[in-house]
């Protein structure tokens, strides 16, 4: 049986960041067994940018494999909505980001606080390219964590801006898989304008998995932008530039307040 045992990340801090700005706060999610330190660049630019910006560590991640283990996802539906009612408590216009997971738990947050103004999602995983979905039921009798697919980074200074496990938890990731699939079977309820960013090089995701995201949302706008130079982890990856670019022009044009 495989152990839990992870090698300590080499790269940026999974701390989570809060940065003080405008009347519209972003929240922005990191992805499954990653960190903060994933939108740490995209953070710094929106809040250049005049909006204030929240990266909170979701539960179980930034310290050891083993403690992310006993996690459900809706303890981060919990912990994302608390984040939600305490900005809008405060007068805070919400928009919600999320790389990966984190854009699933975006899709989610927009289904249930009907408040927040708009989504955008980086690598929004609605297909996987990992065949070992269709063996999770198994795999979690035997063994206890997988191997992560390769990084697949174009740039390779890449890996020094970030902090992540170096496997998936199996139980954790099969209630994860399952909860990748209800908000699927939701998005037809998703009405909340959409800046969607994906990678014709993501080697986790699928295209046809965006595209249907895309057709099946209820969202009057929802704006699509390939990039063909980035891994899954685009937020910190060569295209990163590009990322700010359009996410901050994203935002402006919605006019919030």
């Amino acid at each position: 049986m495989l152990s839990l045992v992870s090698t300590p990340p080499e790269g940026g801090s999974p701390a989570p960041i809060s940065l003080p700005g405008g009347r519209v706060t972003v929240l922005l999610v990191h992805g499954f067994t990653g960190s903060p330190a994933e939108m740490v660049l995209l953070a710094k630019a929106l809040n250049r940018a005049g909006f204030s910006v929240e990266v909170p560590l979701l539960l179980g991640h930034g310290t050891q494999l083993e403690d992310l283990v006993p996690i459900r996802p809706d303890q981060w539906v919990s912990q994302l909505e608390a984040v939600i009612l305490r900005e809008q408590a405060r007068g805070q216009e919400i928009v919600v980001g999320g790389l990966s997971l984190g854009s699933v738990l975006a899709l989610n947050a927009a289904l249930r606080c009907p408040q927040i103004k708009a989504l955008m999602l980086f690598s929004p995983p609605i297909g996987s390219r990992d065949w070992r979905r269709f063996a999770a039921p198994l795999l979690k009798l035997l063994v206890r964590s997988v191997s992560k697919p390769p990084s697949n980074y174009v740039d390779p200074d890449t890996s020094s801006r970030l902090w992540s496990y170096d496997r998936y938890p199996v139980v954790c990731s099969s209630l994860v898989l399952q909860f990748i699939a209800r908000v699927r079977r939701d998005l037809p309820r998703i009405s909340q304008p959409l800046l969607v960013i994906a990678s014709s090089r993501d080697n986790v995701v699928t295209a046809r998995g965006v595209r249907l995201l895309v057709k099946r949302v209820a969202s009057s706008r929802c704006d699509l932008l390939w990039l063909h130079n980035s891994s899954h982890a685009l937020t910190a990856d060569q295209e990163w530039p590009e990322v700010c670019e359009r996410s901050v022009a994203f935002l402006r044009s919605l006019r919030l307040r």
